[in-house]
């Protein structure tokens, strides 16, 4: 009894079965990226400098924001830099505030002073 087993192509060797691997693939990328790469933010980077200015006491002359991811789960945050500038263009004193850009609390406080 003749069998065609030796002269069927499997799924993965037909163009159409390839196709639909390649589909498979690149959906499951897709899904893997958009649940471990997300950066949405709950505060929004004006949010953020006020949330900064909210804990030094001093009006800065300059305000930078930077988003940043930490930690092992990669979490973002905004790194807010406050500083002044003295007579001659040098910063005098700053301040890097690192705010939580989900929950808008503050994590981190470092500041520096210029001799």
């Amino acid at each position: 009894m003749p069998t065609d087993a030796g002269t069927r192509r499997a799924l993965r060797d037909r163009p159409l079965g390839k196709a639909a691997l390649l589909l498979a693939v690149l959906v499951a990328a897709l899904l893997v990226s958009r649940s471990c790469g997300s950066s949405e933010t709950q505060v929004s980077t004006e949010r953020a400098a006020e949330i900064a200015r909210g804990v030094i006491d001093y009006e800065p002359d300059r305000v930078q924001v930077r988003y940043l991811k930490r930690g092992f789960q990669s979490r973002g945050f905004w790194a807010v830099s406050l500083s002044t500038v003295d007579e001659v263009g040098s910063y005098d004193r700053t301040t890097v505030v690192v705010v939580n850009a989900q929950t808008g609390d503050v994590i981190e406080i470092q500041r520096d002073r210029a001799p």
